[in-house]
Formats: structure tokens, C-alpha cells, sequence
């Protein structure tokens, strides 16, 4: 569930040019709303041991994302990917390496 704090409002910001403007800061506050709500849900005690995601790059880490095969870890690596910076990218490791693969 936690992968939806981070995917859901990306989300919605790649969809805003299709809304009318007066549903952009509606759309963005519903998001963080529920992102909050699942955060704080199923958020742990402490945070995993950050570790650096070495000399990996973004292509290479969306390819094992899309070699992993599970939808949740793809969205969540494109979102990171979209961050782009180091922390992203080893969250987007760990969620590869946490998740079963379907492939």
C-alpha cells in the first residue's frame, strides 16, 4: 500500500493538463490527502538503511523494474525516476529487490 503515497500523486500531476484548471489544486490537494492517510498507516517506525544505488543508472534501474515484472514496482520506479535523484533511485532498488518478481 505504501507505494501509493508516492505513485497516486504523480499520477495526478501527469493527468492535470487534461482537467480544467479550477480541478488542478483539488485533484493535487485529494491526492496528498490520501497520501498522507496511507503514509501514516502503513509507514514504519524507522525508515530501511538508505543505501546508495552505487553506479546504477535510471535506465538501468527501469530496466530491472520492468525485468521484475510487478506492476506496483514499475510505477514506483517511474515515479522515482521522475525524482531522479540518488535516494529515489535506491528506493526504487528496494522496492525491487522487496517485491516478488512475476517474471
Amino acid at each position: 500500500m505504501l507505494v501509493h503515497a508516492a505513485t497516486a500523486p504523480n499520477a495526478v500531476l501527469r493527468t492535470l493538463p487534461a482537467l480544467p484548471r479550477t480541478l488542478w489544486a483539488p485533484s493535487l490537494h485529494a491526492a496528498w490527502a490520501a497520501s498522507a492517510a496511507v503514509t501514516s498507516m502503513y509507514a514504519p517506525d524507522e525508515p530501511a538503511p538508505y543505501a546508495a544505488p552505487g553506479s546504477v543508472t535510471p535506465d538501468e534501474v527501469f530496466e530491472r523494474a520492468a525485468a521484475h515484472g510487478d506492476e506496483h514496482v514499475i510505477k514506483f520506479t517511474d515515479t522515482a525516476l521522475d525524482i531522479g535523484d540518488e535516494r529515489s533511485l535506491a528506493a526504487a532498488l528496494r522496492a525491487i529487490e522487496l517485491s516478488e518478481p512475476l517474471t
